[in-house]
């Protein structure tokens, strides 16, 4: 890729300089209540649906911090194996998200004995989770200055 003769270069210090406040995902319909069990009921988060006109509600996950996600529900989603065989080399090659939390022993402790799909990748010491819909997820403390 190169860059476009026609596009400004003035702005020497013009980058890119951090993430946005909102992910977006997209799961089956078959998923949605179990995606909803899952960050209500086991991670306790608030999930709200919200009507835009489309066949299904959006959810919105959101988290005490003000921070949230929205969750498409659409056919159109990617389709998930059965969600029971997860690891590394089958997880959902999109994006992975983490999670910031206070007491992660406990989230993790709830996710297990949930039966919410875990793996490992090799190159990281942390626990990964697939949501119902494929969607690979790993907690953080919110203390957590890794990479």
């Amino acid at each position: 890729m190169t860059a476009d003769a026609s596009v400004p270069t003035t702005g020497a210090h013009a980058s890119l300089v951090g993430l946005g406040a909102r992910v977006h995902l997209f799961i089956r319909p078959g998923r949605a209540e179990a995606f909803t069990v899952l960050f209500r009921d086991v991670l306790r988060c608030t999930v709200l649906e919200r009507d835009f006109g489309l066949e299904h509600p959006v959810l919105l996950v959101r988290f005490d911090d003000g921070s949230s996600f929205s969750v498409e529900v659409t056919d159109l989603a990617p389709a998930a194996d059965d969600g029971l065989r997860i690891d590394d080399g089958r997880a959902f090659r999109g994006a992975w998200i983490e999670f910031r939390a206070r007491d992660v022993d406990v989230l993790l402790a709830r996710l297990r004995a949930a039966g919410v799909p875990e793996f490992r990748h090799p190159g990281s010491g942390h626990a990964y989770f697939a949501a119902p819909g494929g969607q690979v997820f790993r907690l953080l403390d919110v203390g957590y200055a890794g990479p």
